[in-house]
């Protein structure tokens, strides 16, 4: 899973980057400081994961993980070529989710590209920016798909296209339906995925969500990028009391990663084959042989049959074994829809 960050120059986007992958990319105070996108892991924290380990003890176990880009801040008119950010959107077109980054701090330091802080302002600039740079690929595509003739796929791409013009041209993100989306895939256009909103607040100053209603509409999550770093040898507990003390979400930028989770609708399965055992995160619906792909290559090009546990009767059995004689590994076909927490043994030649 790719998740790419998004914002106005000095919102915190590379400090937030750093605190959820303990990267090192550059943090300066002027603008413009990502000239490359930055790249970094995000492990996903996994209870099950573990009572997997401590019941099958392989050799190493495997997280989970989600992948963060971070790209040069966007400015008013970078769809026109203004700042950085259009030659870096090509950076974000292939992630599956948008974390859009909002700055609700001042700071004599850090100047604010606009010199004045509105959270809500912020976010209209940078998403009519990408609205107009989805709209000029989304025209570009109307063109050629108008001449071509009408198969039945071609009329779905045709008013998928259109209905994406109509609501871009108006500065807003598409309502598109799954086919309608699938259609447009292969564009990577960034107003069709999912966002998710987190602002970088004070670290001094309690956030007060009334100053930013529309953003705050958006269930958007606050943290402070400066409050984190500066609490990096803090104890949990003393981490969560400072801050809700400031009206911040209690588990930090910690719970972006389940956000990102929640909105791209994901389970999470495991494999378990000598001696290692490990978490695949993977669209609900998946089936048994698009999970073997995901595993390998020839896995899936191989795939005989998958032996099935459900995680709780795994950890009811205490033994991959015990499940077999018990009846409760199921055997299944390609066609299997994988369930969250199915623990798969893939059978291939």
């Amino acid at each position: 899973m790719k998740v790419g960050i998004v914002g106005l120059p000095n919102v915190g986007k590379s400090s937030l980057f750093n605190i959820l992958t303990s990267g090192s990319a550059r943090v300066d105070l002027y603008p413009f400081t990502t000239i490359e996108k930055n790249v970094g892991v995000v492990l996903v924290p996994d209870e099950r994961l573990e009572r997997i380990g401590a019941i099958l003890k392989p050799e190493k176990l495997t997280q989970a993980h989600v992948e963060f880009v971070d790209i040069a801040g966007l400015v008013k008119g970078a769809s026109q070529g203004e700042g950085l950010g259009n030659k870096f959107l090509g950076h974000i077109r292939e992630a599956d989710l948008i974390l859009h980054l909002v700055r609700n701090f001042s700071s004599g330091d850090v100047p604010h590209v606009f010199d004045t802080v509105d959270p809500d302002r912020d976010v209209d600039i940078v998403e009519a920016e990408l609205a107009i740079a989805d709209l000029g690929i989304v025209e570009k595509r109307l063109e050629h798909v108008r001449k071509e003739p009408k198969s039945p796929e071609q009329q779905l791409l045709l008013g998928a296209l259109e209905k994406a013009r109509a609501a871009l041209v108006r500065g807003a993100r598409p309502d598109l339906h799954a086919e309608e989306k699938k259609a447009l895939s292969e564009l990577g256009l960034v107003m069709v995925k999912p966002f998710i909103y987190a602002v970088n607040c004070s670290d001094t100053e309690p956030a007060d969500p009334a100053r930013f209603p529309a953003t705050a509409r958006k269930t958007a999550l606050l943290f402070s990028a400066a409050l984190e770093t500066g609490m990096a040898d803090f104890a949990e507990n003393d981490k969560s009391e400072m801050r809700a003390s400031l009206n911040l979400a209690p588990e930090g930028p910690a719970r972006i990663v389940s956000r990102c989770f929640e909105a791209l609708d994901l389970i999470r399965f495991y494999t378990v084959k000598g001696p290692e055992s490990r978490a695949w995160s993977a669209p609900r619906g998946i089936s048994a042989l698009d999970a073997a792909f995901m595993i390998h290559t020839d896995i899936g090009k191989g795939f005989i049959k998958a032996e099935v546990v459900a995680y709780k009767d795994l950890v009811a059995a205490g033994d991959f074994q015990v499940c077999r004689e018990t009846g409760h590994v199921k055997v299944e076909g390609k066609s299997y829809v994988v369930q969250d927490g199915d623990v798969l043994l893939i059978r291939f030649k």
